[in-house]
């Protein structure tokens, strides 16, 4: 067997491994999480039209 398979196995599991990690980060499993940034908030308007006249 050449040395091509192993190198390819090894990159394999690293390349499994660091997907595992980033999911585990991003669902909150591992450190913080991934936050969304906060929405901003839109001014509310009248319910009924005011008369400007």
């Amino acid at each position: 067997m050449t040395t091509v398979g192993p190198i390819v196995l090894l990159l394999l599991l690293v390349a499994v491994l660091v997907a595992v990690l980033m999911v585990g980060v991003a669902r909150g499993r591992i450190g913080d999480g991934i936050d969304l940034p906060a929405r901003p908030h839109r001014a509310r308007r009248a319910k009924r039209s005011q008369d400007l006249r």
